[in-house]
């Protein structure tokens, strides 16, 4: 890992979660100077309003020196806006993540409106419940879903992110980043899980197309989570990846 040792690591975690949903994959990680695992949450809070946007200036300011992404589901969205910030993102990895989460003409093979409609109405009855069913959702499709399942349920955010976590998932449905995927100018990998359910593993070719030198991968036997059910290939790749292309 001589080409990250003087490189940060820093990842983002995604929608209803907090950012310790990562400690049980950090654990893995070495060769780089530090590993941040910064609080989405905490930055929105931060920044001028709550949006990708903003998050991702107040995001800017704390990355000191030249640094890798690593990216979980909407965590990617914010990654996206961040790249035009700063020049010390080095290279970006996605995980269960892509430019436009919301099904629309020539874009498939993501989320259905009326699903995330769905999931709206939902969490503004009962926050609590929809975080729980989200859990569910994500874990849907691996190996082990009631096992990934009980992992991620510790790591739910509370209620008092209910607020942001509400503003998010409109913002998800309004964002569209592929402008800015197709033109990235460093390495970038995506990784993706065969049986999510909503980034569904066809959107691979999509992805590839609307960038050429970025590439896909799909981890067999997992949902939305490969770096909580698939820990060591998801790793595996990440690696590979760094080791090839930094």
């Amino acid at each position: 890992m001589n080409a990250v040792n003087k490189m940060d690591c820093i990842l983002l975690h995604g929608w209803g979660v907090t950012n310790q949903v990562w400690e049980g994959f950090i654990t893995k990680f070495d060769g780089f100077d530090n590993i941040l695992t910064p609080c989405l949450y905490s930055i929105a809070r931060q920044s001028k309003d709550k949006s990708f946007k903003s998050v991702a200036k107040t995001l800017s300011k704390i990355i000191k020196k030249d640094s890798v992404l690593v990216t979980w589901s909407i965590g990617g969205l914010i990654a996206l806006r961040l790249l035009p910030l700063t020049k010390k993102v080095k290279a970006i990895i996605f995980i269960a993540s892509t430019p436009c989460f919301l099904n629309q003409e020539g874009w498939p093979n993501v989320i259905q409106k009326d699903k995330l409609d769905e999931l709206k109405r939902r969490f503004f009855k009962n926050e609590k419940g929809t975080l729980s069913y989200f859990s569910g959702l994500i874990t849907n499709g691996d190996i082990n879903p009631s096992q990934s399942s009980k992992y991620v349920r510790q790591y739910l955010v509370k209620e008092r992110q209910n607020e942001i976590l509400s503003f998010w998932l409109n913002e998800l449905e309004a964002d569209d980043q592929r402008k800015q995927f197709a033109t990235m100018g460093i390495p970038s990998h995506t990784i993706l899980g065969e049986n999510d359910v909503l980034i569904k593993s066809k959107i691979k070719n999509q992805i590839e197309n609307l960038n050429s030198s970025s590439h896909c991968t799909i981890i067999q036997d997992c949902g939305h989570t490969p770096f909580v059910s698939k820990p060591k290939e998801t790793y595996n790749l990440i690696y590979q990846f760094l080791n090839e292309r930094i």
